[in-house]
């Protein structure tokens, strides 16, 4: 695929042992930042909460403005970049009393580090290299080091940033000329593909396993009624941070949860989106770092950037598949202290949806491109055949995010990381097809995690089994309490009876979250007529 560089995508990969006793990236750096020369490429290689920014505005920036060299700090979100242009501003503020000749007294406010850090997004650079090409060259050579903070942006945005292609290879080029620090928890086959091709010194490599300490348990939920149950039950204990997968959902959420919470919920998508207008928007949500109400429902915008230091926060819950995504989802919680912790729920997913989903991906994202690819290796009428059939061209229009039109409008551009986006997405789908959809998306995110995964329960079942233990009730009326207060539902959903929920499937989820079962007889009431009777038992 022309002289792009292809990364490949490993499924594993040994990460290097972390120091006995050191936990902060501080610590395990040392004072190696002092021999960092132009043309050096340092990974941070660390979770949330390791201190990484901590590092860059506290020790490498002072020894910046001490050695007269300067700092370009890139953002993947605008609340990160926001956030830490605020904390340069504290950091560098001094106070100087000035005294005039006819005896005024003035306080001049000024920041020690207003000449050595510009912070801004990826975006932002796009835009400036994209539009004024020259210009940005000329400007972009007075920085020594180069921050790449949340680098896995290059894998997670290349669908909703045709623009992404731009930093990608200007920070590369950079790794030449500058010092350019990556920092990610989630960048791993860019990490990985580095160290397989010897681009990244083992000295330079700087990792810390995360740290998900505040979890006490990980339950899944298949279905929607599902989810709600959760959210009405959680939200009894503390505030709930949901994230969504589509802003309709979110939307939905809201309308059934606004009518049993009452000015308790909050909800935010990205500024950007045109439904924005429709929901709270961030300042609503969080203040201080502080959910604003009992039940907060976010989208992705919300993932990247925040810090969420509430103890009040009991439960955090996605809909969201991708490791990668749900890694970060998780970072937004900082734990005060060790009593701080918090229940997490994630949406499960079939086989048949795994499956679905890849063979969406394949049509829609990397087929395309194995067309497109073909005009270069002497096959250019098997790329015609393809524009031209039927619905292809739609495609590419409305669901194609690998290939988009050229800015006449009349060919198509390849988009490389959107490409390497969607193949790491088929190697996450193929492995949780292997593996089970919860095994494989917690291993990935963190294999201690998957010592944490509890069968989803609900309390009101709980206490029901537990005060109708061995009595013997009409069929029909245990069989609806069990189903109400289980909020069980027809495997799959599939069937055409959305009513009738059978015994074995009562007793599956009896079995596997309660350890009971019903046990079912038919009695004789009359001479003619028999009644079916269940009772409650323990495994």
């Amino acid at each position: 695929m022309g002289n792009d560089t292809t990364l490949s995508v490993a499924v594993e990969a040994a990460t290097p042992a972390t120091p006995a006793g050191k936990t902060r990236i501080t610590d395990i750096v040392g004072d190696n930042y002092k021999t960092w020369e132009r043309g050096t490429r340092v990974i941070f290689d660390a979770g949330t909460n390791s201190g990484k920014t901590y590092f860059i505005l506290n020790v490498l920036l002072p020894w910046a403005l001490k050695k007269h060299r300067q700092i370009l700090y890139l953002c993947n979100r605008s609340p990160l970049r926001e956030q830490v242009r605020d904390d340069v501003f504290k950091l560098g503020m001094t106070e100087t009393l000035v005294t005039y000749e006819d005896g005024f007294d003035e306080i001049v406010l000024e920041n020690r580090y207003e000449h050595t850090i510009r912070v801004e997004n990826y975006q932002w650079m796009e835009a400036f290299v994209t539009g004024n090409p020259a210009g940005a060259a000329d400007y972009f050579r007075r920085f020594y080091y180069v921050v790449a903070d949340e680098y896995h942006y290059q894998l997670n945005d290349p669908s909703i940033n045709k623009g992404i292609d731009v930093s990608y290879k200007l920070l590369n080029e950079w790794t030449e000329t500058k010092a350019v620090i990556f920092m990610s928890a989630t960048a791993h086959p860019f990490f990985d593909h580095w160290k397989k091709t010897g681009e990244i010194n083992e000295e330079n490599y700087y990792y810390l396993p995360p740290d998900y300490s505040f979890v006490d348990k990980i339950c899944f939920f298949w279905t929607d009624n599902e989810e709600l149950a959760v959210i009405r039950q959680e939200a009894q204990r503390g505030k709930v941070l949901v994230f969504v997968d589509a802003v309709k959902h979110m939307r939905k959420l809201k309308d059934i949860l606004e009518t049993d919470f009452p000015n308790e919920v909050a909800t935010a998508c990205s500024a950007y989106r045109p439904e924005a207008s429709e929901f709270d928007g961030l300042s609503a949500v969080l203040q201080n770092e502080t959910l604003c109400k009992r039940i907060t429902i976010v989208t992705t915008v919300f993932y990247n950037g925040i810090n969420i230091k509430d103890p009040e926060l009991k439960c955090i819950i996605s809909r969201l598949w991708d490791a990668t995504v749900n890694a970060q989802i998780l970072g937004r919680k900082r734990p005060l202290n060790a009593a701080d912790t918090c229940t997490v729920y994630f949406r499960g997913y079939s086989h048949a949806w795994i499956k679905q989903e890849r063979e969406r991906i394949r049509k829609c994202q990397l087929e395309p491109v194995k067309m497109w690819n073909m005009q270069y290796t002497g096959q250019q009428e098997e790329w015609e055949r393809y524009l031209h059939t039927a619905g292809i061209v739609e495609l590419l229009d409305t669901k194609c995010k690998t290939l988009y039109r050229d800015k006449y409008g009349a060919g198509w551009v390849w988009h490389r990381r959107a490409v390497l986006q969607y193949e790491t997405q088929m190697n996450t789908l193929k492995q949780m097809m292997d593996s089970g959809y919860q095994w494989a998306l917690l291993k990935e995110i963190s294999e201690p995690l998957v010592q944490k995964m509890e069968p989803l329960k609900f309390k009101g079942l709980e206490d029901y089994i537990n005060a109708n233990l061995g009595k013997e009730m009409l069929s029909d009326v245990m069989r609806k309490d069990l189903v109400e207060l289980g909020h069980i539902d027809n495997p799959a959903n599939r069937h055409k009876n959305k009513n009738g929920v059978g015994l074995s499937t009562i007793n599956r989820r009896l079995k596997e979250c309660y350890n009971a079962k019903v046990v079912s007889i038919q009695k004789r009431v009359n001479q003619q007529d028999r009644t079916m009777y269940w009772t409650l038992e323990r495994l």
